[in-house]
Order: C-alpha cells, then structure tokens, then sequence
C-alpha cells in the first residue's frame, strides 16, 4: 500500500514538474520576434550582416550573428544583447522540458540508488538468512 502511495506522488510531481508554467518556476519571457531588414551585408569568412528594424518609432541597428544574407532581405530577429542579434529560427522557443525532466530524472536516480543501498546495508539484519539444517 505503501508503493502505491509512493507512486502516486511521484506521478502527480512529475506532472506539476513538467507541466506547470514557466513563469510559475521563475523562467524568464522568451524574447519576442521582430522584422528586420538586411542593410549591409558581410562575407562569412570576414564579418557579419547589419540588420534595421522599427523599435517603439525609431529605427534600429545591429549586427546580425549570421551572414550570407541579401541586402534588403526582411528577416525575424530576437535581441540577445546591445549591439548583436539572432535569427529568431536559431532561439530556442518553448518550454524548457528537457532540462526540468533531466533534473527531475536525477533526483529519482539519486533517491533510487539510496533506497538500494539503504536496503543492501540494513536488510540483512531484519530478515537473516535461512539455512538448511544438517539432520542425522
């Protein structure tokens, strides 16, 4: 009854785990795609491209962390610093599922491998071997 238990508040954690929202567990907001225009573009072997885009009225401009881009090519972009931009293709977008599971899979293997050796050290003096009896 008391695996069941167990199991039980394993599951219901691995759903809120999983499933409850980013912002909940303190994750920050994914930043938000703008359209920007290639103004300059640069070889790929000596630089990068310069991007402009329309932020709150005035306009913009950054180095694209890409290049081979065409000049007037509109592209989605999403500010990752002062002076340097991603494609919005290259971010990431979502929930960060796979770490959460990693983490949440570690800890269950670290509670399993010490419930084992929990089990190796002390189960023996609760429960001591029978051994068969010689009868003459």
């Amino acid at each position: 009854m008391f695996i069941l238990l167990v199991v039980g508040l394993v599951g219901i954690g691995v759903a809120i785990a999983l499933l409850a929202p980013a912002k909940v567990l303190g994750a920050e907001e994914p930043p938000r795609p703008v359209t920007a225009t290639v103004i300059e573009t640069g070889s790929c072997g000596q630089g990068m491209d310069t991007v402009e885009w329309d932020a709150n009225g005035e306009k913009k401009q950054a180095k694209l962390d890409g290049c081979g881009h065409r000049k007037g090519e509109t592209l989605e972009i999403v500010n990752t610093g002062n002076d340097m931009v991603s494609s919005a293709s290259s971010v990431p977008v979502g929930l960060p599922v796979g770490r959460r599971l990693t983490a949440l899979l570690l800890c269950m293997a670290a509670l399993a491998g010490g419930f084992y050796a929990f089990l190796f050290r002390y189960a023996p003096l609760r429960a001591p071997a029978v051994l068969p009896t010689r009868s003459d």
